[in-house]
């Protein structure tokens, strides 16, 4: 029965609205400049940071592309300072930044009440694609963590949905079975590979569609 089900959620578009655009890439691109131009005197100006980064992301996603393949955060920052010619600055650094600013994260309006009569009996985790654990801080600050038993992110498993392996990696955290779990997504090819897994799953436009339908 679907009742007795754990819970796994997708995170960016059914939890928050995740907004990764030109606007919020380039307020992290004038924190990066200022930041990297605090260090050993560089000179870097925006349009060749931006440049450098428009040609990392590419790199990125071109690799991902051809298996669902994950990269961490700071592989992807390491490959921007190259790019720029700054292989000796440390990458932790610019990888906060674009961590924290390239993107916004707000939860929809429903999300909190869902999320919280659904946690009154039943046991929720979450699966996201991210190559950083931005989501993390996100949930905390909207007061919705500890609603969650696990959060299963791409980037520490190195494959993204729908790739089995981060399927299998959630349920594993969690100790449960495939028969023992339910995905809802608002994303069609997540939903197919989790039910490639044996994993009962929901399609759903909104949260607020959960209620009533596990």
């Amino acid at each position: 029965m679907t009742k007795t089900k754990k819970l796994f959620f997708d995170y960016g578009g059914l939890i928050a609205n995740y907004d990764f655009n030109r606007e919020t890439l380039f307020r992290a691109h004038r924190l990066a400049l200022g930041y990297l131009n605090s260090l050993n005197g560089h000179k870097i100006n925006l349009t060749q940071l931006a440049k450098a980064h428009e040609q990392t992301i590419k790199t990125y996603l071109t690799a991902r592309e051809k298996d669902s393949s994950e990269w961490r955060m700071n592989k992807i920052m390491r490959l921007l300072l190259s790019n720029l010619g700054l292989n000796g600055v440390p990458v932790s650094g610019v990888s906060e930044i674009y961590k924290q600013n390239d993107h916004d994260s707000t939860p929809y309006p429903d999300t909190k009440g869902v999320l919280t009569e659904l946690a009154k009996n039943r046991t929720l985790g979450i699966i996201s694609n991210l190559p950083h654990d931005s989501l993390i801080y996100e949930l905390k600050s909207a007061e919705l963590l500890d609603l969650f038993e696990t959060v299963t992110v791409s980037f520490e498993v190195g494959v993204r949905k729908p790739h089995l392996k981060i399927y299998q990696e959630a349920l594993r955290r969690a100790k449960v079975t495939p028969a023992e779990s339910f995905f809802i997504s608002h994303d069609k090819e997540e939903v197919r590979g989790a039910r490639k897994f044996g994993i009962e799953s929901l399609l759903v436009k909104s949260i607020k569609e959960v209620i009533g339908a596990v």
